[in-house]
């Protein structure tokens, strides 16, 4: 019998149901249900499947939850981070939604007349009309933009909904910054568990960001029991518990659930800063000695890196000011620059048993795919853990560090479905949306780079 004749009963209406936790990785649900921190969560853990999965390439949300939503690789989604460079100025903008391409999910499922109900994903900003109810996540910056239809912002405003923690100088405010943490994810809890039971939907999905601030700036004291902040990091933890309990107590029986995330983490050692290395290697220059982002480059430079190592070639062609000829010149400056920052070292102690901070190179080709594709990095920086890799063009020195404590993990993040025997092997975060359309008895016009997953 399979995933989908577990699932189903006799005449139910089919409905799936997906709880986000972003930036949670399956080791770390393991141990919290393990010391019991988080007992709601292990009882589903008994009950259902627990296993990891692939994030994407780059590690970083708003790639991630694309691919979640799409069911394809950036190449098609045309997502590769938090921020991108215009082609005639360098200058940096945020990639929102309306530059997320293809049918996302709800969608697909609004054009078969199903409803959705689809609550703080990230890149899901400014709102677009769906059959259902939208509410944008990372990066909103105005709630009246932010939701769809209008009509549901007056019950936002009187649950105290947010869209996301204040968790600027989260360090140097920590009492402060707890407090918003506990605020906000209280507000969320009453916000999805109010459209659970009272709005009608076919697929709901719920996503809580509050982990990924919480990781961010306090994974260090997670890593250390004697840590002061150990116990307040544990305690927000248990708040979430009660908040999955509440959303799995307000599914009608028999619903399928996934909870899931965009990827995982793990603590920072030290940071790699390779524009550094540009920088020293001739490759990259400023017009300011001060520059404060990318938008203040040289166009004489050759090539300059984007977070999380993201390697763009200063080509003819691409950008308006472009100096590499495409061809051999660019093939053997790429060559260059990859072999170079793959041989770098740390000079201090090794971290998990390595010194390098580059696990592997990606040419574009050789993992992006689609109409897309021509926006694409020339290559990107896979790293090991612990290495940090940040496209910072002020620093002096290759390796550092900031007030970040935790950093992305690729390989991890949880995935969890409430039934026994969930087969998940090399499951990856594209495979969620066919597999949710195909439990709603549906399918995209357009074929999805993921797979759909079956026991």
């Amino acid at each position: 019998m399979g995933l989908f004749d577990r699932f189903r009963k006799p005449k139910a209406k089919p409905r799936v149901a997906v709880i986000g936790l972003d930036g949670v990785g399956t080791p770390l649900i393991e141990a919290l249900t393990d010391r019991g921190v988080m007992p709601r969560m292990a009882a589903l853990r008994r009950a259902g499947t627990l296993t990891r999965m692939t994030s994407s390439i780059p590690t970083i949300s708003s790639v991630s939850w694309s691919s979640f939503m799409t069911g394809t690789n950036p190449g098609r989604h045309g997502i590769y981070g938090f921020t991108d460079v215009k082609r005639d100025s360098y200058a940096l903008y945020f990639p929102n939604y309306r530059h997320v391409q293809g049918a996302t999910i709800w969608d697909v499922l609004g054009s078969f007349g199903r409803r959705s109900i689809v609550l703080n994903i990230p890149n899901t900003y400014p709102a677009k009309d769906i059959n259902g109810v939208l509410v944008s996540g990372f990066v909103a910056v105005n709630i009246e933009r932010a939701v769809t239809p209008a009509s549901v912002l007056p019950l936002l405003k009187s649950q105290g909904y947010k869209i996301d923690v204040d968790y600027v100088n989260a360090n140097d405010r920590v009492d402060a910054f707890f407090r918003d943490l506990h605020d906000t994810l209280a507000a969320r809890r009453r916000t999805l568990a109010h459209f659970l039971r009272e709005e009608n939907w076919d697929c709901f999905i719920g996503v809580i960001t509050e982990t990924d601030r919480l990781h961010h700036y306090f994974w260090s004291a997670y890593a250390d029991p004697a840590a002061p902040l150990h116990q307040r990091f544990l305690d927000f933890y248990a708040a979430v518990d009660a908040a999955i309990g509440e959303l799995v107590d307000a599914l009608p029986d028999g619903t399928p659930l996934f909870v899931l995330a965009d990827h995982g983490h793990t603590l920072i050692e030290t940071e790699f800063y390779p524009n550094v290395w540009l920088r020293r290697e001739g490759l990259l220059t400023f017009k300011t000695p001060t520059p404060k982002s990318i938008a203040d480059l040289d166009p004489t430079s050759k090539a300059f890196i984007l977070d999380p190592g993201r390697i763009y070639l200063n080509l003819k062609g691409r950008f308006a000011n472009g100096v590499v000829e495409p061809g051999a010149e660019a093939e053997e400056l790429l060559r260059r620059i990859t072999d170079g920052l793959a041989a770098i070292e740390y000079p201090g102690p090794a971290v998990h048993g390595v010194r390098r901070p580059v696990k592997q190179v990606f040419r574009r080709d050789e993992i992006y795919h689609g109409p897309q594709v021509a926006q694409a990095p020339d290559a990107v920086l896979h790293f090991h853990d612990g290495f940090d890799i940040k496209g910072a063009v002020a620093r002096d020195e290759i390796f550092g560090r900031s007030a970040l404590t935790g950093m992305h993990t690729y390989d991890d993040s949880l995935l969890y479905v409430n039934r026994p025997g969930f087969a998940a092997r090399d499951a990856a975060i594209a495979d969620l949306a066919p597999t949710i359309l195909a439990l709603l008895d549906t399918r995209p016009a357009e074929p999805m780079d993921g797979r759909v997953l079956d026991a």
